[in-house]
């Protein structure tokens, strides 16, 4: 996937023409409709959050969509995501439906991703091979980069092949944003840090592994000043909040311009 700063990316404004199913074990019970992207009619399927849903909201959507560029920018396997346009004509398909009434109330932009055939939910209780635990580690690292609490043994958040692995919903990423005392020192983990750490559900399958602390050091640095311009310029506007926009900017722009401190956290962590 290009990053999102080269001039190839596109971030697809989809048209749901088809409903599938409705995942109700998901806590935000997303749908799966088939879409035409408006821009070159490509049809795909695309797993769909409804903004009315639980949990859901525009900021939350900003917060997904942004955990997912830096993902992108960073190389780090993640599904495409896609901006679906939930229309009245579509909701009267799904009259009838429980989904119906979200729905309704959830016309305009959504938060969609591509939908991936022949992945399944990654199980925890297997080793992972050598190329899953190198994603494993990264996706581990960059997870403590932008606090991302919300991928435990409950909701691994993470889908595999049992080859490669692809991460998903980070609409509670950037848990920072909500702390009372802001950490003054970003790069650096607090004790109240401690809990949503040790329950990551990735930790006990890469803890004590070698892993190139220098090369997620390099890729940090892909989120400069052009990513973060070109991130902000891509969020649908209903969904932007600058105030929460710069705070996650500001606070993960310290953490790269102090990455030898942040890596120094991490390889304690990992060790």
């Amino acid at each position: 996937m290009s990053k999102i700063t080269d001039t190839d990316f596109h971030l697809p404004i989809i048209i749901p023409v088809v409903f599938h199913e409705q995942l109700i074990n998901s806590a935000n019970k997303p749908i799966i409709v088939t879409g035409i992207d408006q821009s070159n009619g490509e049809k795909n399927e695309f797993v769909v959050k409804l903004r009315a849903a639980e949990r859901m909201s525009e900021v939350a959507f900003m917060r997904e969509l942004l955990a997912s560029f830096i993902a992108i920018q960073m190389g780090i396997p993640v599904v495409k995501p896609a901006i679906v346009d939930i229309s009245t004509d579509f909701v009267d398909i799904l009259k009838g439906n429980p989904c119906w009434q979200v729905a309704d109330k959830s016309i305009g932009y959504n938060y969609g991703s591509l939908y991936i055939v022949d992945f399944y939910t990654l199980v925890l209780n297997q080793k992972l091979n050598a190329n899953q635990l190198a994603v494993a580690q990264t996706i581990f690292a960059l997870d403590l980069f932008i606090h991302n609490m919300d991928r435990t043994v409950t909701k691994p958040n993470m889908l595999t092949n049992g080859n490669e692995i692809f991460i998903l919903d980070h609409e509670i990423a950037f848990g920072f944003v909500f702390d009372l005392i802001a950490n003054d020192r970003p790069g650096v983990f607090r004790e109240c840090d401690n809990y949503w750490i040790s329950n990551h559900c990735l930790l006990p399958l890469i803890k004590s592994k070698s892993f190139d602390y220098n090369s997620f050091g390099n890729k940090l640095d892909c989120l400069d000043t052009c990513f973060w311009n070109k991130s902000w310029d891509l969020i649908p506007k209903a969904w932007q909040d600058k105030a929460q926009f710069d705070k996650i900017k500001d606070y993960l722009v310290r953490i790269i311009n102090n990455k030898d401190e942040f890596l120094t956290e991490i390889k304690k962590i990992m060790s």
